[in-house]
């Protein structure tokens, strides 16, 4: 009796994944620096799944963000990676109908630095609440929590106006932000936004990648040394953006083929980085300003002031 014919029908699929696998591994002739995104490393555990609940206590019901085509290992979104995506879609979606963001659109050229840091602290406080629904976030200890948060959000919060924004420039943040810090500056922030903007049809990009990058330990510099400079549980902070980066690496390959994947990832990185080098400047600016410890608390602790 021939093997296949009293194998099932998902052992069979299985088989078929596999062999493509091994097709495509022969066939791709990757430099080493593409390869080693190819190739993440994967987490060696088994991943609850992200379960957010409501006001009402009830389970979001999740829908599947696009059907699955089995084309490709790296292409397939597994049914706990779509869970996933759609549950922070929803938590994300959650913070921002509680927030209120009038405010934007409406500087003009005597708008104070003050104001801006009040009208900034809705934003920070609101992606706050966004991690605090992650429940990776919830499980470290609080301690981390204000470490990581003290450390990155300045540098990720740019991608949190982006999607409120509908990833739309602003047209009344010019005058002023030339005005508080210099005007090359504000060019220099427009240039770095709008690298971002050949995502607008995937904002759920972007969530994602906040989280990622929430994680962060290597682009981290706390301002306070002496208070911040440990974190008390490393490897589960690697642990996490380790796994999050993978689910961030596969719905990239899902979206767009390997090539558009690897320079996606690529901007990405470049511009966080370039976001961390211009905050450095804004900083600087804030922390001569006369006003700065009229500034909203949570504010002064992203910026180092206290």
């Amino acid at each position: 009796m021939r093997k296949d014919w009293i194998r099932t029908e998902e052992e069979i699929k299985s088989r078929q994944l596999i062999k493509l696998a091994k097709e495509q591994k022969k066939t791709n002739n990757l430099p080493n620096d593409q390869q080693s995104l190819v190739t993440l490393p994967l987490i060696l555990r088994k991943k609850k799944r992200l379960m957010i609940r409501s006001t009402s206590q009830e389970l979001f019901v999740t829908n599947p963000v696009h059907k699955i085509s089995f084309f490709g290992v790296n292409h397939i979104l597994h049914d706990d990676n779509r869970t996933l995506l759609n549950n922070i879609n929803n938590a994300y979606q959650l913070v921002v109908d509680k927030s209120d963001y009038s405010y934007i659109n409406k500087y003009t050229s005597s708008t104070t630095l003050s104001q801006f840091m009040k009208d900034e602290s809705i934003m920070h406080e609101s992606l706050i609440y966004f991690f605090k629904s992650i429940p990776e976030f919830q499980q470290l200890d609080v301690h981390d929590q204000v470490v990581l948060i003290k450390s990155n959000f300045i540098n990720i919060i740019h991608l949190h106006h982006i999607i409120i924004r509908n990833f739309q420039d602003r047209s009344d943040i010019g005058n002023p932000m030339s005005k508080w810090v210099n005007e090359d500056f504000h060019y220099q922030m427009s240039r770095t936004h709008r690298y971002f903007y050949r995502f607008m049809n995937y904002p759920l990009l972007l969530k994602l990648t906040l989280i990622v990058f929430i994680f962060s330990i290597n682009l981290s510099a706390s301002w306070d040394m002496d208070q911040f400079s440990e974190y008390k549980n490393r490897r589960i902070l690697f642990e996490f953006q380790n796994f999050y980066t993978n689910i961030l690496w596969r719905y990239l390959n899902y979206l767009f083929d390997e090539k558009e994947a690897i320079k996606s990832m690529e901007i990405i990185v470049m511009q966080i980085l370039r976001y961390q080098l211009l905050m450095v400047t804004m900083k600087n600016s804030v922390g001569q300003s006369p006003d700065r410890f009229q500034f909203h608390s949570l504010m002064q602790s992203i910026f180092g002031l206290i």
